[in-house]
């Protein structure tokens, strides 16, 4: 039997295994038994920590979705006193951070993604992804756009954001600063056709 607060700490330990595991045989070769061995654990502690291969990819993801929304507040927060424009370009900076373009976790997020058409958990994480990440976008632009046009631009800024990150992934790497300064283009058409 597990001692009392283990989960604790073998968690975070398993999710960095899976993914290097997922970055070393893709989503599907990252195997129970390849990850417990990355870990140094038997698979049993994986079944029963998460109950399977599924459930530590749920959790995997989780913890890099909580990641990247913990940098986007920290980005949005630095603009506070700034422009719609300004805080839409800290969501994209935070969609672009060092953290979450590492290879590994983008490698992680693409096998997320496609894993998330064919499994139920994966999809409902992936819908709470993407309506969380749109509903940021609105808020900060309904403080210059009526909500019709306000979601129309959140819809482009997150499609560009997906882009550019499927681009990068399938070039071997994200450009960052080429990334971000395509949508900051796109955004300032929309502000200056606002003004």
């Amino acid at each position: 039997m597990p001692k009392v607060g283990m989960p604790e700490i073998r968690k975070p330990q398993l999710i960095e295994a899976a993914i290097k595991a997922i970055d070393k045989y893709g989503f599907a070769g990252a195997t129970v038994s390849v990850i417990g061995k990355k870990a140094g654990v038997s698979p049993a502690i994986i079944n029963h920590y998460f109950g399977g291969k599924d459930g530590l990819y749920e959790a995997t993801m989780r913890s890099l979705i909580r990641e990247f929304f913990e940098i986007l507040s920290k980005e949005v927060t630095k603009t506070k006193n700034k422009s719609a424009k300004s805080k839409v370009m800290a969501i994209v900076r935070a969609s672009f951070s060092q953290s979450q373009t590492h290879p590994q976790v983008v490698k992680a997020w693409m096998g997320f993604w496609a894993s998330a058409m064919h499994t139920p958990s994966l999809y409902r994480l992936q819908n709470v992804y993407s309506r969380r990440l749109q509903s940021s976008l609105v808020c900060v632009l309904r403080e210059e756009f009526d909500v019709k046009k306000a979601r129309g631009i959140a819809l482009t800024v997150a499609a560009l954001i997906d882009g550019m990150w499927l681009r990068g992934s399938l070039a071997g790497g994200i450009n960052k600063q080429e990334s971000a300064e395509q949508i900051q283009d796109y955004l300032d058409l929309v502000f200056q056709d606002n003004a």
